[in-house]
């Protein structure tokens, strides 16, 4: 797993959303971005799923943090038992 290179696509990835919303970029180089912009989604996306990932994050503790977090907040309707 890299860090960096997901770090990077999402500042890639941020730069096109600012980009999108540039009043000196095109409308036809605004929807290049907007296209691109799905695929950058989709890799990051698919960076995050990996097994690699999910072992950094310790992702086998999630319902152990999702039921923390409903505590520390007071949320009771949202859990499933």
């Amino acid at each position: 797993m890299n860090l960096k290179e997901i770090n990077e696509l999402i500042n890639v990835r941020n730069y096109m959303v600012n980009a999108t919303n540039s009043l000196y970029v095109d409308r036809s180089t605004s929807n290049l971005l907007n296209g691109m912009l799905l695929l950058v989604d989709k890799k990051i996306v698919d960076m995050l799923q990996t097994k690699e990932f999910k072992e950094y994050i310790e992702y086998k503790d999630v319902k152990k943090a999702i039921e923390e977090a409903a505590k520390h907040n007071n949320i009771k309707s949202g859990l499933k038992k």
